[in-house]
């Protein structure tokens, strides 16, 4: 009893202590599984039902809660992306770097998936509960690393109310600035509003292409909150922007996680 004891008060600690790292916050995690969701197959929707033995959005912070934990800290660093000097997503990591690029992670576990049905159940569970974090992730503006040899200006804090706050954590929570007790089904009411030719749109192409259009708008989010900037003292039309940019990037990880999905249980 003791021991179970000391192993909770372990994975509080563990849960407390990642919090502020997480990308997209809880809320916008759980949207983004949610959007996902709805646009699953029922093909698809039915087959993670039966690995997951729940929702996607249950799972979706996941990741953030348990990879401080063994078995599970080979995963801490799988929540961004890597951009070269050039401005281009990496690809050649391997090793133990390769832990901090999701994408090489997120190809990695598809290509894998291939076979699921020869997988046991646990392994394909886990391996989907990666990927509802990670195709998120990955979509987090602040989760793109970029050089410091060409990017050193892209390292500094914002302020709220004057005092310094972190631009991570700013953008970690944007799909909730100013939305104040919403819940997952408004969010895909208000923000999921694509077209199935517009989704299928933001859908096509390789991970290069993703990568690109990623690392593309992670320039726009230092634009529109540039150092030093006060976020208590946005007007309506930065917030907008902010909203906008949130919004715009959180659908595209749903929609493309829906996508990989799809592809892996049978799409139609």
């Amino acid at each position: 009893m003791k021991r179970k004891i000391v192993t909770l008060l372990l994975v509080v600690v563990a849960t407390l202590g990642v919090q502020r790292a997480m990308a997209w916050a809880a809320f916008g995690h759980g949207a983004i599984a949610y959007v996902a969701e709805q646009h699953l197959t029922p093909e698809a929707k039915s087959e993670v039902r039966r690995y997951l033995n729940h929702t996607l959005p249950f799972y979706a912070s996941w990741m953030d809660h348990w990879r401080a934990i063994e078995p599970y800290a080979h995963t801490n660093m799988w929540h961004g992306i890597k951009s070269d000097e050039k401005g281009k997503l990496r690809w050649d990591i391997s090793g133990e770097r390769a832990n901090g690029q999701a994408m090489i992670q997120v190809k990695r576990i598809v290509e894998e998936m291939k076979g699921y049905r020869n997988m046991p159940d646990s392994l394909v569970r886990q391996n989907v509960i990666y990927l509802i974090h990670s195709v998120a992730d990955m979509h987090c503006p602040v989760h793109v690393q970029f050089p410091k040899t060409t990017y050193p200006h892209y390292r500094y804090k914002l302020r709220n109310k004057g005092k310094p706050y972190q631009m991570h954590s700013f953008w970690d929570a944007a799909p909730a600035f100013t939305r104040n007790n919403w819940t997952y089904e408004r969010y895909a009411q208000e923000v999921d509003m694509l077209t199935s030719k517009q989704a299928k749109k933001i859908q096509k192409g390789s991970y290069d292409v993703w990568g690109k259009d990623i690392l593309k708008q992670t320039h726009r989010a230092y634009q529109i909150t540039p150092a030093d900037k006060d976020i208590a003292r946005m007007t309506v039309e930065e917030r907008a922007e902010v909203l906008s940019l949130a919004d715009e990037m959180a659908m595209k990880a749903a929609y493309r996680l829906a996508y990989i999905l799809n592809n892996i249980f049978g799409a139609k």
